[in-house]
């Protein structure tokens, strides 16, 4: 066998050309790169999309929630690629030019995700699940109601998967239960729920998953401790990327189980929405809830149990809050005030914190001035007890020991008509 010689010009090339390819094939080609297309839907309207492609049969077509697309969206879906999932990413609202927010996202009647889910399973030849968070279930569960309208016995959409859904037509007055869009009534399809046990819906999530299976078809749910929402910040958090790789493995092992079902050839009847006033409130309110308070009995900040069995004698307001919350920061200096106005009155001011750690509540005082005490609902199980859902949320509680007003929303308590409110229950 004889050798060639190659000058060492030639040996540099060789290897340029060599290396070249190398990175094309890691990071250029279709199975690692990601990509983006514009898709025109029957509307004519043009529909941007994020493409990570996988070379799996599955295609998940992730849409947008109320606060679009973050890095935590995009972290997880390139880590279900690595599961041979391919995921594509679609902001519908900013593709139609729409405010971006949940009231943008009720506008829309489903019908471009229905073309989505069409134009993903052409193109590809994959089966399609949908996928939302947040107010974005809304337009999961439309675009496969309205697929299934113009569905011609074509099973290519396997399901839907929803982290931690919002599905209320409209926050509900303190103390009353929220509304559902029709939507929720209307749904008939295999769905896998990852509810976050510290998200502000948690409280009515049973009620949720009752409406979502009332036509038979399963709702399968796995609860994710310790988090209000995977992708709340706008770059993902420790915890989040704690828990992203066991859900990823998750979700890949629950497809097939999703595909075991038979999505209906026909959607449930959808009702007309009716307008739904919404029960957020920036005045003292008439209390229309059970008026009898519960009773306390909770560690603050400081280590020491705090309870409250007798609202009798005094005027007592209970607010929950949260630090990430930015209209409950907004009310604590007015709840100062009031506190110092209130001050020799038979009155009393107590705070309960929804379900953060104590060293995170710690650092955030040490940055604002918190001049009440401050109880902490480590779960979030005692603020669902009360059934709150928004936050700030705060309940008035008069001499008799009965809950008297509800507020839910930030507003100035030292206001001299909230006084002069909160001073003729004494």
């Amino acid at each position: 066998m004889q050798f060639k010689s190659i000058s060492l010009g030639t040996l540099l090339t060789r290897l340029l050309i060599f290396s070249t390819l190398i990175f094309s094939v890691l990071f250029i080609s279709p199975s690692y790169a990601e990509n983006e297309i514009t898709v025109t839907v029957s509307s004519e309207d043009e529909i941007t999309v994020e493409i990570f492609p996988a070379k799996g049969k599955y295609l998940i077509l992730w849409l947008s929630p109320e606060y679009g697309i973050r890095e935590g969206h995009r972290s997880l879906a390139r880590l279900l690629t690595q599961y041979d999932l391919e995921i594509w990413q679609a902001n519908v609202v900013e593709s139609l030019f729409m405010p971006q927010g949940t009231a943008s996202l009720k506008k829309l009647n489903g019908q471009h995700v229905a073309d989505l889910i069409k134009y993903a399973h052409k193109t590809s030849g994959k089966k399609i699940i949908v996928l939302g968070d947040s107010y974005a279930s809304l337009s999961v569960l439309r675009g496969a109601h309205k697929w299934q309208e113009k569905n011609l016995n074509k099973p290519y959409l396997i399901g839907a998967i929803l982290f931690s859904p919002y599905t209320f037509a409209s926050i509900p007055p303190l103390g009353q239960l929220p509304e559902y869009m029709p939507i929720v009534s209307a749904t008939n399809i295999p769905i896998m729920i990852y509810q976050a046990k510290r998200g502000g819906t948690y409280s009515q999530f049973k009620t949720l998953i009752t409406k979502l299976g009332q036509h038979g078809s399963p709702v399968y749910t796995r609860f994710l401790p310790n988090i209000m929402s995977l992708f709340y910040e706008d770059k993902p958090t420790e915890i989040m990327i704690e828990k992203i790789r066991p859900i990823a493995n998750n979700i890949k092992k629950m497809i097939p189980v999703l595909e075991k079902h038979t999505i209906p050839a026909k959607p449930v009847a959808l009702k007309k929405p009716h307008k739904i006033k919404s029960g957020i409130d920036i005045y003292l309110k008439e209390y229309k809830g059970f008026i009898s308070p519960l009773a306390i009995k909770l560690e603050d900040t400081n280590g020491e149990i705090i309870e409250k069995n007798n609202y009798k004698g005094q005027v007592t307001i209970i607010n929950f809050w949260a630090t990430w919350c930015p209209p409950c920061v907004q009310e604590i200096p007015s709840l100062n005030r009031l506190k110092k106005k209130m001050q020799g009155l038979p009155f009393e001011l107590i705070s309960i914190n929804y379900a953060e750690e104590k060293k995170t509540i710690l650092e955030f005082m040490k940055k604002v001035n918190v001049e009440f005490p401050v109880l902490l609902d480590k779960d979030g199980g005692f603020a669902k007890k009360w059934n709150v859902i928004t936050y700030p949320s705060t309940f008035i509680i008069d001499k008799e020991g009965k809950i008297k007003y509800g507020v839910n929303a930030a507003i100035e308590w030292d206001d001299p008509e909230f006084i002069k409110k909160i001073k003729a229950l004494l």
